[in-house]
């Protein structure tokens, strides 16, 4: 599974994000709340029963069936300058510490989070482009320093 929420209330939403495609899964995304306009009574020992649960295979089907992520896309290792791509099924890798100054989280010229992000005035400020990029880092910045400084 890729993306899974369980909300109590149907005042949640999920969008802009960026998902990394897992055409392995049957079902990829999951979204557990209680119908339009009810609540759930959590202290109810039948809580669980009043959530309906939606599944889909793909992030389209999935925003199609909830109305969720209608702006988020499916993303990739390759968008980013330097990171390498992890895997749980390699247990030689999986406890791997790497150094800061050996990844890059920068966005790729031409990666497909540019200018898919949500405007947020006094947090996306100074963006370029039409708008701000999905992600920590705009896209052309200089990459940051972390840690001690020269």
């Amino acid at each position: 599974m890729i993306f899974s929420v369980t909300s109590l209330t149907d005042s949640s939403s999920s969008d802009f994000n960026g998902f990394r495609p897992n055409p392995a899964a049957a079902a990829a995304f999951s979204w557990r709340s209680p119908s339009t306009n009810s609540l759930a009574d959590i202290s109810d020992p039948d809580y669980e029963a009043q959530l309906q649960t939606i599944e889909a295979a793909t992030l389209a089907e999935y925003s199609s069936l909830t109305g969720q992520d209608r702006n988020s896309i499916l993303v990739d290792y390759d968008i980013f300058v330097n990171v390498p791509r992890l895997s749980a099924k390699n247990i030689d890798s999986l406890q791997t510490l790497y150094e800061a100054d050996s990844l890059d989280f920068r966005l790729n010229e031409g990666a497909n989070a540019i200018d898919r992000g949500m405007n947020l005035p006094t947090i996306t400020d100074g963006f370029s482009g039409e708008s701000p990029d999905l992600g920590a880092l705009e896209f052309g910045e200089l990459r940051p320093l972390f840690g001690p400084r020269p």
